[in-house]
């Protein structure tokens, strides 16, 4: 059977679908033709494959509606399947099939406990917590005996900085493409390969035809979209972070032994979000494990999913006095934080200075808040913004180290403080 589609790829697209590695991540700036190349990848493999199980991710389901199964139902020739509307599925007449899903919430992984998929793939990876992708990846294996591909095309996100470091520390650190040899491969330490393929707006002539002024709209976005969407500038932060000096290397998983003590920090949020951060602390280090971070949660809903991590006690803003109350009476031991801003700023810098404060990767949004948090121009103060959970974590960190008991002062033996009043005679 010839098979026609209006799909012209690009020479970046073809190293794209040539690319022999078992995981591939694709793009890094707009305009690259990620999206189109992803679900045409997805059906080269399903076409080769009998009988082949394909999953393709976004998001949510607007944006699955408005990309890939856009570009599915334009690229796929007639001759070789049809769509299945109510179920987003392409069944291919090979008995290959390509599903069409989201992934909005860590939860929504649990779908698909049990499934097996020869090829997993995620449009925009930046969007996708490390859980999610590593939940996934645990799906992907091949009863056919097929080779097992997960292939990921994704911007750089600045704005979305915990996901971004991670997609970048998983692909691109890891490969680390030099100019001699751009797209190489390297094994994990289990065996399996991964490529970073780069690709701009510059490396799609379609693009350049059909829409000229393209680049001149990248090129008026402010400086952070315009370092990420034009130029694919996976290392670009926001300038004046009041925590600069913290890094992937304080993104680490703890084992927390039953000894250690757990307390949380408490930001309360009407129409912000409430943030709380859960600490575990031997006396030297503190691992942040564990957060809450919603807008309009009720009380006993908090109350219930605070006494879950079983903190000794929670230090709030100390402006909530009423809250704090309420929480009291179901049964959560709060006591007010410590709020001097600067100098709780300055103790948390020095905790991450000395690289005792870890952070878990599942704290998203405190992570989120690291990259986000910036001096006020000109002013000796944080501008207020992107702050709840740093808040939460400040209370914590400074009201514990001052209220957390001193060393026990050991009594002198007889014979000394009878030297010491005798010394004191003369």
């Amino acid at each position: 059977m010839k098979i026609k589609s209006p799909y012209v790829p690009t020479p970046k697209q073809k190293l794209f679908h040539e690319c022999p590695a078992d995981e591939v991540l694709y793009g890094g700036a707009a305009g690259g033709g990620k999206s189109v190349a992803l679900v045409m990848d997805a059906f080269f493999y399903a076409v080769k494959y009998k009988k082949a199980s394909i999953v393709l991710f976004r998001r949510s389901y607007p944006e699955l509606q408005e990309t890939l199964i856009r570009y599915a139902l334009e690229f796929y020739p007639v001759e070789v399947g049809r769509y299945v509307a109510n179920e987003k599925v392409f069944q291919f007449l090979n008995g290959s099939k390509i599903l069409f899903r989201y992934l909005e919430r860590d939860n929504d992984v649990l779908r698909y406990q049990g499934a097996e998929f020869d090829y997993i793939g995620f449009d925009e990876l930046t969007h996708f917590s490390q859980y999610r992708f590593e939940y996934m990846k645990s799906r992907l294996r091949s009863s056919k005996g097929y080779p097992t591909f997960i292939r990921a095309t994704s911007n750089p996100d600045p704005r979305n900085p915990a996901n971004n470091e991670w997609v970048k520390q998983y692909f691109v650190d890891f490969v680390s493409p030099t100019l001699e040899k751009p797209y190489k491969l390297k094994k994990d330490e289990v065996g399996r390969t991964r490529s970073y393929i780069p690709a701009t707006v510059y490396d799609n002539p379609h693009l350049l035809k059909n829409d000229p002024g393209y680049i001149k709209r990248l090129e008026s976005l402010p400086e952070l979209e315009r370092q990420a969407l034009l130029y694919g500038n996976w290392d670009i932060k926001r300038e004046g972070l009041v925590y600069d000096n913290f890094t992937q290397e304080h993104v680490k998983e703890f084992q927390i032994e039953p000894y250690w003590h757990i307390f949380a920090g408490l930001d309360f949020g009407a129409t912000n979000p409430t943030a709380c951060v859960f600490i575990a602390t031997n006396g030297e280090i503190f691992y942040v494990f564990g957060e809450i971070y919603t807008p309009n949660i009720t009380l006993d809903v908090l109350a219930s999913e605070i006494k879950r991590r079983k903190p000794r006690v929670v230090y709030h803003d100390p402006s909530g006095k009423g809250f704090a109350r309420e929480l009291r009476l179901r049964g959560v031991n709060c006591q007010p934080g410590d709020n001097d801003v600067l100098s709780g700023i300055f103790h948390v810098r020095q905790l991450i200075e000395n690289k005792k404060l870890h952070v878990s990767p599942k704290c998203e949004n405190l992570l989120k808040e690291f990259n986000l948090y910036t001096w006020d121009e000109g002013k000796d103060k944080p501008i207020k913004a992107f702050d709840h959970a740093l808040d939460a974590l400040r209370y914590a960190l400074v009201t514990w180290d001052k209220s957390r008991p001193s060393t026990p002062k050991v009594r002198p033996s007889g014979a000394t403080r009878m030297t010491s009043r005798m010394l004191r005679r003369f």
